[in-house]
């Protein structure tokens, strides 16, 4: 199947590996809270917010964003528990199966950014091995993320088992879930950015 994917570090014909930034040691405090309740997991986005500050401070804010984390373990939580056929996303590739999509969604994440961050980034084609890619809609994922930072855990839930049903909102924006082989066949970077 082919689908695409936005990168500031893959190149053509490399293979693209599920989970490759290893970003579950980040979301799996954020799970074990959840096992231990709600008011466990209440404390450790507080605890967050705090660090963020800090973080955020100190230039790193990149690897401060609480919400991110606490929103993709308790995703992962909610798929553990309810929808164990889904694929993780903690070990998985996203893609997009639209141009249009790409396009937008590149200029959403670094359009405002300097021409030297924005040259970083590359969009390919990528070939899938897999015929049955998990398809589902980031605004809901979005809402999750919003409610967390909003300390509203039950929300947070809701939207996280709305995303693994494959429910979808108003004004969708499809994301491709994959943890199969794929690799890098064709450098579409020319649709992003218009020749100088």
């Amino acid at each position: 199947m082919t689908l695409y994917h936005i990168s500031q570090t893959l190149r053509l014909g490399d293979e693209l590996r599920p989970g490759n930034q290893k970003f579950t040691d980040l979301a799996e405090p954020f799970i074990q809270g959840l096992e231990r309740g709600p008011d466990c997991f209440i404390a450790m986005l507080l605890n967050g917010k705090y660090l963020f500050a800090v973080m955020n401070r100190s230039g790193l804010r990149e690897w401060a964003d609480y919400a991110k984390w606490a929103t993709e373990g308790l995703f992962e939580y909610v798929r553990r528990r309810s929808f164990p056929e889904a694929v993780s996303r903690l070990n998985c590739v996203y893609y997009y199966d639209d141009l249009a999509d790409s396009k937008r969604l590149y200029e959403e994440d670094w359009g405002e950014e300097e021409p030297e961050e924005q040259a970083k980034v590359r969009l390919y084609e990528i070939e899938v091995a897999d015929e049955a890619p998990q398809r589902r809609d980031m605004s809901v994922y979005d809402e999750a993320y919003d409610a967390i930072e909003r300390l509203d855990l039950d929300a947070a839930i809701a939207a996280a088992e709305r995303y693994f049903r494959g429910e979808a909102s108003a004004e969708p924006v499809w994301e491709i879930l994959s943890d199969m082989p794929a690799r890098a066949v064709r450098d579409l970077t020319h649709l992003l950015r218009p020749a100088p």
